[in-house]
Parts: structure tokens; sequence; C-alpha cells
């Protein structure tokens, strides 16, 4: 049976229930968090506490409950849970004052994404990731990713890149973006939109640690073309080589998304504790 923590209790699933009045499934509004859980356990649990707190400040909002309790629930759903390999979401929407109804906060877990033996990209043309304070916010108001992702779909790719308006790499719609172009590594900067990724900060580090070179930085569309290699991050997907972006062929996984695919998975056996 599948569980759900709800406001505080664990309840199945199926039996989860959210007011049709809630302002997360009216307008949105409201922010969350996937979390890696690895043999029972989240990778990097604090991390994405303090990356929901930072959310929820940005867009005005309380943090719904201690951290402690947080986690306590955390726990309780997953040892509740027949997965030991998963993401665990957390979900916050806003408190909506004229109907003097408090928000949701949620938690649920699943099993990680399927990806498939080649994975390829499609460049979106939906629209436009903005730059700007909120797109540091993992928020609830995913309209454009997925309308991108069903563009990508209909491409026969496993996820879209999203551009700025300045034509310029962000990300995709739920993972961040690698390039490896003369040895080096290099993924878009945050302040083109990008967002800070939990997978996205320890790669960067692994890649100092190995000696690779790596920057954050500002990449034209153009880039793509001539990368040697190009990995997605992400929690789902730990160093993702992808094989084809548009009718281009990208080694996959080349030498240096092996190294640090192999060098992520030695941090995930570490770091994945309560």
């Amino acid at each position: 049976m599948e569980y759900a923590w709800l406001n505080g209790e664990i309840v199945p699933a199926n039996e989860a229930r959210v007011p049709i009045t809630d302002r997360g499934f009216l307008q949105g509004d409201g922010c969350f968090e996937t979390v890696r859980i690895h043999h029972g356990a989240p990778f990097r649990w604090d991390g994405h506490l303090h990356r929901l707190e930072e959310s929820l400040r940005l867009m005005g909002l309380p943090p719904p409950l201690p951290s402690a309790d947080l986690r306590a629930g955390a726990r309780a759903l997953v040892q509740a849970s027949p997965l030991a390999e998963g993401l665990l979401r957390i979900t916050v929407t806003a408190h909506d004052p004229e109907r003097t109804s408090g928000g949701t906060t949620a938690m649920t877990i699943r099993a990680l994404p399927e990806v498939p033996a080649t994975v390829a990209l499609h460049v979106s043309e939906t629209g436009f990731r903005l730059p700007g304070p909120l797109s540091r916010c993992k928020t609830t108001s995913r309209a454009l990713e997925s309308a991108a992702l069903r563009e990508a779909r209909r491409a026969g790719a496993f996820d879209a890149i999203l551009l700025n308006p300045s034509g310029r790499l962000v990300e995709t719609t739920a993972r961040n973006l690698f390039l490896v172009r003369e040895g080096g590594v290099e993924t878009p900067s945050l302040s083109e939109g990008a967002l800070p990724g939990i997978t996205r900060e320890a790669v960067l580090v692994l890649a100092s640690d190995l000696g690779i070179p790596a920057e954050e930085t500002l990449i034209p569309r153009e880039a793509l073309a001539r990368a040697e290699e190009v990995f997605l991050t992400g929690s789902g997907v730990g160093v993702l080589g992808v094989a084809r972006i548009g009718d281009r062929m990208k080694a996959s996984p080349g030498p240096s998304t092996r190294r640090l695919a192999a060098a992520f998975a030695d941090l995930l056996d570490r770091e994945a504790r309560w």
C-alpha cells in the first residue's frame, strides 16, 4: 500500500484529500522539494530543507513546521513505504487569508523515474525561463515546465532544455544541465535562471576534487553543438549522460560524465542518512 503524510498524519495515499479551495490547487501558490531516498535514507536532507525555507521566504510564506517535525514525518513515511530507493516530495501550499483556511503540508514518496537507454533532449520553443529571485524557488507553478516537457515528448525526447529571453541555456524542465568542452565542465549560472540544484552543487565540488575544471557561466545555445559531452543532474537521475540533442549525437556517457557519475554514486552511499 502507498502512503502519504498530510498535515501531520500518515494516511493511505488514495485517501489523502486537499480542499478544492487550496491555493496550491487554485493558483499554484506554494513550494516543493524532491529528496532522493537511498537505502531508506535521504541524501542531503538539510540542504533540501534549507532550500525549501529559502523558497518560502522569497515567496513571503512562513515555514510550515519546525524542521525537526518535518524530518520526523518524512522518516515515518519512508519507514511505512516499501520503497528503499525513491523520491520523497515535500509540498507546502499557501494559507488563504480571505477564506481563513490553512495551507497544506504534504509528503509523498514514489519510485525513481524510468530512464531510457538513449537519453535525448529537445530545445523547447514553448517559452522562456525568466531570471530573477523566484527562479531560485521550486514553486508548484509548473505550467512552463509541463508544456515544455509535453513538447519534448512529442519530439521523442526524454526532457526539454529551457532557454532564457537572451537565448542562453538555463536547465531542463526538472534537472540541471552540464556541458563538457575541452576537458572542462560548464553549467549555466544561477543568474541565468537556473535552480540551485542539490545534486548540481555536489557535482561542482566533485569535479574540483577530481581535477576537472568546472565553472558556472553564461552558455549560448550554440554551445550545445560544440560540446563533447552533455549530462544532466538531479535527485531522480544523479548524473545522467545525454546521447542526443535534436539530431546531434553526443558521447554518452563520455569519460568526464562517467567519472562524475561514479564519484556521485560513492557520495550518495556515504551521505544518504537521517
